[in-house]
């Protein structure tokens, strides 16, 4: 945690007592909104105001983005994330090294009661220009596992849709990956420090402060 710059219970980094912007959690979507918010002001030639910090009553990664499964994959059966998943795909092979990302692919392996949904899966991802590749039938499909496992046996097997891209990644480091990316573009990230409520502007709805336990 130290080489990231990133305080903990242990060795607490000063909570400031303004921060032009202020990030509570320091999960995927946390880290990530630092992250780009950073660029897109370093973009502009405002650097200067990237005055962001993150709080977390935690850990990087000590809530749901740590417990995640961590597979990559354009596999959903709702149209309207088709385009979202491959450019979240893209995001991960951007730097696989950083986000701890392995680019081994996705396959789904599915029994004749899925056919349909998984060929019209299929069918928006050729739509995108998203690689993958389907396989029909209860013989082909089992010729085409045995190429990539050898000891395949699996029986009723009567689709694949094998994804080109895609993969997995290992959660947490993952998290302090994008954390030092989020810290390099100037954010900072304050660890055990507890979000208890805001304060507002004069009639407004506009946040003036963060209250917290430090």
């Amino acid at each position: 945690a130290q080489c990231l710059d990133i305080s903990t219970p242990e060795h607490p980094m000063t909570v400031p007592a303004k921060a032009r912007y202020v990030v509570i959690g320091a999960g995927i979507h946390g880290l990530s909104t630092a992250h780009h918010l950073a660029q897109k002001l370093r973009g502009k030639g405002r650097s200067s105001e990237a005055d962001i910090v993150v709080l977390d009553k935690g850990k990087v990664a000590s809530g749901a983005s740590g417990i995640a499964c961590g597979v990559i994959r354009n596999n959903y059966f709702q149209p309207a994330m088709r385009e979202l998943m491959a450019h979240s795909v893209a995001a991960w092979e951007s730097d696989p090294e950083t986000y701890h990302y392995h680019p081994v692919g996705y396959l789904q392996i599915s029994p004749e009661v899925m056919h349909e949904g998984v060929a019209s899966i299929h069918a928006q991802q050729q739509a995108i220009g998203y690689d993958s590749t389907f396989v029909e039938g209860a013989e082909n499909c089992s010729r085409y596992l045995q190429n990539l496992f050898d000891d395949w046996q699996a029986r009723g097997i009567t689709s694949v849709l094998h994804e080109a891209k895609g993969g997995y990644a290992n959660n947490v480091a993952s998290m302090r990956g994008l954390a030092a990316k989020a810290v390099a573009a100037g954010a900072r990230i304050l660890e055990g420090v507890r979000v208890s409520g805001f304060e507002f502007g004069h009639n407004s709805r506009a946040v003036s402060a963060v209250l917290t336990d430090r």
